[in-house]
């Protein structure tokens, strides 16, 4: 017989707790509702089309829950309104808010079309305060505190050219969740934003491809060189990001709000 005995594991920290995940149908969405699931949260997850939601739907369905699956653009106010209540309707209140989608553009100032400045806007920096908008009163009625936790970037404090866009909305985002946290603070709500490095999700893959035709170089040299630009020379799983992501919406952070964490081995000082 071993003498070694197996350390306790910790029962799960969000038993009873109702969460939406915006952006849920792959890479940090994705990781970040399974692991609220594995928590003990029920989680609405969120995609553009139902049929996105296919895998994560399965996947959540395999760890013993059911998702409830919520659509809609969150380019227009409208669908953002709508899927939040539905969000709540079936969760049958709020907790959690993890405000994680997003969309990346790069270009010249001179050459980016003001239509894709506006989507890349609408979706990074808009629609995170419409769905806190839409959810925020409910969480407040429920009177028992909750948790926004919002998808950032370590790009919201880094001067990079042909990044204006995005960077601008990571920035403001920053600001936005700074701002939110001293107002819902009274009511026991925290608010954080997780500012994430080069994550390998396919986002970040398609983005490599793209650079890669501009510039000419192998696809295989750009991506390894381009994710390991951090001071680890990490390339980082989304799993990293997803885990903080839940941290800040669980008991342990209880009183950790109104920050940035940056998830990015050490891209903000690289």
């Amino acid at each position: 017989m071993s003498d070694t005995v197996d350390a306790p594991r910790n029962p799960p920290s969000l038993v009873g707790k109702r969460a939406l995940v915006t952006g849920a149908a792959r890479g940090i969405g994705a990781r970040t509702a399974e692991m609220l699931v594995r928590e003990g949260a029920e989680v609405a997850v969120h995609a553009r089309r139902r049929e996105q939601l296919d895998d994560i739907a399965a996947s959540i369905h395999a760890l013993g829950s059911e998702a409830i699956c919520v659509t809609g653009d969150l380019t227009a106010a409208k669908s953002i309104a709508k899927l939040c209540a539905q969000a709540i309707k079936e969760l049958g209140g709020i907790d959690i808010v993890i405000n994680n989608a997003g969309v990346a553009a790069h270009g010249p100032v001179v050459d980016l079309e003001e239509e894709e400045w506006d989507q890349v806007m609408d979706v990074n920096l808009k629609a995170p305060y419409l769905v806190t908008q839409h959810t925020l009163p409910t969480m407040i009625e429920q009177g028992t505190g909750g948790a926004f936790v919002f998808n950032a970037s370590s790009s919201a404090r880094m001067a990079q050219a042909e990044r204006s866009v995005y960077n601008a909305t990571k920035a403001g985002l920053v600001g936005f969740t700074r701002c939110l946290a001293e107002e819902v603070g009274p009511h026991g709500i925290t608010a954080n934003a997780v500012c994430a490095g080069w994550i390998a999700t396919e986002m970040a893959v398609e983005l490599h491809q793209q650079m890669a035709e501009e510039s000419g170089v192998p696809f295989e040299q750009l991506y390894d060189e381009g994710m390991r630009v951090n001071a680890m020379k990490a390339i980082i799983p989304p799993e990293d990001v997803a885990d903080m992501m839940v941290f800040l919406a669980g008991p342990g952070a209880r009183h950790v709000t109104a920050q940035s964490i940056y998830v990015c081995a050490g891209r903000s000082i690289v």
